[in-house]
């Protein structure tokens, strides 16, 4: 599944809908965040981010979570 903030849509929803959103948020240069859970294989994570790099979103981040008792290394 796909979200973009808290709704769910389609990977054929994603570029258009985050442009718009862009749009009005700066552009393309505007920063954007990707977080997928546990469960999500690399493979989708990576056809997600090259939409976003071939639609000129060039300042994209991952977002990671560390599990409670974890301590960053």
């Amino acid at each position: 599944k796909v979200f973009l903030q808290n709704a769910e849509i389609s990977m054929d929803d994603l570029i258009p809908k985050l442009q718009a959103v862009a749009q009005a948020r700066g552009g393309t240069e505007a920063r954007v965040y990707v977080r997928g859970d546990k469960k999500v294989d690399y493979g989708s994570m990576m056809k997600v981010m090259g939409q976003l790099s071939a639609a000129g979103f060039h300042r994209v981040a991952l977002v990671t979570e560390f599990e409670q008792g974890s301590k960053a290394k």
